[in-house]
């Protein structure tokens, strides 16, 4: 599968003049994947559907202002990060204050001139893969190649607030290795950071989805971000994830509880329906999978407990 930063790029045309559009075609279909929408409408519905990697947006659309549309795509966390140029004939007084206030990368003036947007496109473009590249190695836990706790941390409150918002259950799992310092005084170190690393690949598998995550949460524990997951889709998968990972028959310490390595897990799903606030603390989640990791550990290990999440709608 391509990187983020290697595959085919995604751009977006937003404008409502058909000879615009057409030309800004021909000149970027040897860069990238081209889309187009007509009007503000349609391009926010395009955006939310698949996120591009730039959009060339005209200032004058027929019914949202193209500032209005840039400002609004930067203050929302999912998109604020994809590189907006203007396409305008406008060059009065205070014009370009006025798209970098709202947080446009550039702009292109009218008539269009074919080198000149192929230029700008490529090098906004770079910038965004470059930039996408570095987040990436800062969200990245570089043992396991799992997401880092600082990824896990950021992806939460995305989730949990969507989660909210579209009325979808949500659900958090926090998994722990069995015993690992047993693992690692009788083993060493660098044998601990192999088993580290055969459990993240299992955990890694594990999730299918896009919107899914497995983190490295810290030391030997884990997390998976589950969106759009019930309670019983949630139940099926980390039962198959503890028989698949006891099944490594990766050979634990002499005076561990179990032969093979084994893993705890605590799980918790949001279930949102009756809930009509995103002002509920996003924690509350992840203790409550802490708190059903707990009882796994003290029911015995190499198994998985559900702690219920009920956050209640916020008086009138």
């Amino acid at each position: 599968m391509l990187s983020a930063y290697t595959k085919c790029p995604d751009i977006l045309i937003v404008d409502d003049d058909s000879t615009v559009v057409i030309a800004l075609k021909k000149t970027l279909e040897k860069i990238g994947r081209v889309r187009f929408a007509l009007n503000a409408e349609q391009a926010l519905m395009m955006i939310n559907e698949q996120h591009p990697d730039l959009i060339l947006l005209d200032m004058g659309l027929p019914d949202i202002n193209g500032l209005d549309i840039c400002a609004r795509l930067k203050q929302n966390p999912e998109t604020t990060d994809i590189p907006i140029l203007f396409i305008t004939s406008n060059i009065e007084v205070g014009f370009e204050e006025k798209v970098f206030d709202v947080g446009a990368a550039d702009y292109i003036l009218k008539p269009l001139n074919p080198r000149v947007v192929s230029a700008r496109v490529k090098t906004h473009l770079a910038y965004h893969r470059a930039i996408q590249l570095l987040d990436t190695q800062a969200h990245t836990d570089s043992l396991t190649n799992l997401a880092n706790r600082r990824a896990f941390d950021k992806q939460i409150v995305i989730e949990f607030k969507r989660a909210l918002r579209v009325q979808d259950p949500l659900t958090v799992a926090l998994i722990d290795i069995d015993e690992f310092k047993k693992y690692n005084d009788h083993f060493g170190h660098i044998a601990g950071d192999e088993c580290l690393k055969s459990i993240a690949t299992v955990l890694g598998e594990s999730v299918k989805r896009p919107t899914d995550m497995a983190a490295r949460y810290g030391g030997e524990e884990f997390a998976f971000i589950l969106p759009h997951t019930g309670t019983n889709g949630a139940r099926k998968l980390l039962y198959k994830l503890l028989t698949t990972i006891e099944q490594l028959n990766l050979t634990h310490a002499p005076d561990a509880t179990y032969q093979a390595v084994t893993v705890s897990i605590g799980y918790s799903t949001l279930n949102p329906e009756n809930v009509t606030s995103i002002e509920h603390d996003y924690a509350a989640i992840i203790e409550a999978a802490d708190t059903a990791l707990y009882e796994s550990k003290q029911k015995g290990r190499n198994c998985l407990h559900y702690n219920p999440l009920a956050l209640a709608a916020p008086s009138t």
